[in-house]
């Protein structure tokens, strides 16, 4: 039932939005940033551009408000945020590599190792996920237990077969379930 209220909200944000009432921006954000934020690190896989990407989406949405079609808007926003996240993703390929491990190029930035980033994962299992499962089956998890999404909306989303979806999660779960019992039996 949260779930429906939820979508709700999100369908009522953008319509009025698309009415012109710009604060309905902040209750869309209020209501999705997470969600879409947990999309945007399963592409770009670190902090900053996951954040970029994000933002992004929300300039994105305001200019393009006009071609939603007052439903489910959830999976607009989604499609939305991965586009934008496989365009900065193919961008990132054209740029030459920078190499930030590099420790003259950290201190000439003025930045420390301890400046990076750090994910409240005190188990360990969002580290282990990105270690052991494919960019698409790490997708899938991260929809699905952090954003609440059904497989079949999962499916509309990432364009597949709401079975295989099914299927891809539950091996996914698998795998981590075994790496991790692997990585404890050998402690």
């Amino acid at each position: 039932m949260t779930r429906f209220i939820e979508k709700s909200k999100v369908d009522e944000y953008l319509a009025r939005l698309r009415q012109g009432e710009t604060s309905a921006l902040d209750g869309l954000y209020g209501e999705t940033s997470k969600k879409l934020y947990a999309l945007c690190y399963t592409y770009m896989r670190n902090q900053y551009d996951s954040e970029d990407a994000l933002s992004e989406t929300y300039v994105r949405v305001v200019k393009s408000i006009e071609s939603y079609k007052g439903e489910n808007g959830f999976n607009w926003l989604y499609t939305i945020a991965k586009n934008i996240c496989l365009n900065m993703l193919r961008d990132k390929k054209r740029q030459a590599p920078t190499d930030f491990d590099n420790e003259e190029t950290v201190n000439t930035l003025g930045l420390s190792y301890s400046d990076e980033p750090k994910c409240s994962d005190e188990s360990g299992i969002i580290a282990l996920s990105q270690q052991v499962l494919s960019e698409k089956e790490l997708r899938i998890v991260v929809l699905h237990t952090i954003n609440e999404l059904k497989f079949k909306e999962i499916a509309q989303i990432i364009g597949g077969i709401e079975a295989t979806v099914r299927w891809c999660y539950n091996n996914a779960i698998k795998k981590v379930k075994k790496e991790y019992e692997r990585r404890m039996g050998n402690d």
